[in-house]
């Protein structure tokens, strides 16, 4: 794997993902399409990010600690690594309003597999590096909002393991092929806070439900 410079700063140096992590995203990987779209940065529309923005806000005190997901850890053992928030209706409206967008930069008709979030990231957290189920095709993470101390950027992989380092800032995202591309922000976060939502599509007539994450 060759590390390429991400957006003329110097990589981050990572956690190591362990084995068995490592092992089951190489299987999933492995199993899943490749529709030769890589991965892109871009913004979302004014209008959508200040709805995003303002449902966070609305709900901050209706977060609770997320269950348990095997990616995510914090190095302060005592502390809860993430919290969540879901509304589905909400999500539901925003996964077709950004359907769309998703298609434009996929070529091809797309249904909703997943609106994921709001997720907040506590300080201390960290994101292995992994590949994302076979239903989430094309895929984005949003960042609504944070309140950072240094940069915790998103970790991507081009299929030819190339490395990435891309900072996001609210109202930007990445798109990316989310079952085929290893992501993920393996390093602990320096700040308050990292709040991001994440949309998953498959391209349409394929696999069938709307799951989670």
């Amino acid at each position: 794997m060759k590390p390429v410079q991400a957006e003329g700063a110097a990589l981050i140096p990572e956690l190591e993902t362990p084995a068995f992590l490592r092992e089951r995203c190489a299987r999933m990987q492995a199993e899943a399409p490749y529709l030769g779209l890589g991965f892109r940065k871009g913004r979302l529309a004014p209008e959508l990010h200040a709805r995003l923005l303002d449902h966070f806000r609305a709900n901050v005190a209706r977060f609770r600690s997320e269950q348990q997901i095997e990616e995510i850890g914090s190095v302060d053992k005592a502390a809860i690594p993430t919290l969540f928030f879901e509304d589905r209706q909400f999500n539901a409206r925003l996964g077709e309003d950004l359907r769309p967008l998703h298609e434009a930069w996929a070529g091809v008709a797309l249904e909703l597999s997943a609106c994921y979030g709001i997720r907040c990231y506590q300080r201390g957290a960290f994101l292995h590096n992994h590949v994302d189920r076979p239903t989430h095709v094309v895929s984005a993470t949003i960042c609504v909002d944070h309140a950072l101390a240094a940069p915790w950027p998103l970790h991507i992989e081009s299929i030819d393991g190339e490395v990435r380092q891309i900072d996001l800032e609210p109202g930007e995202l990445v798109l990316y092929e989310g079952a085929r591309l290893v992501h993920g922000r393996p390093y602990p976060l320096e700040g308050e806070f990292y709040a991001g939502v994440f949309v998953h599509y498959r391209p349409a007539g394929t696999a069938t439900g709307v799951g989670g994450r």
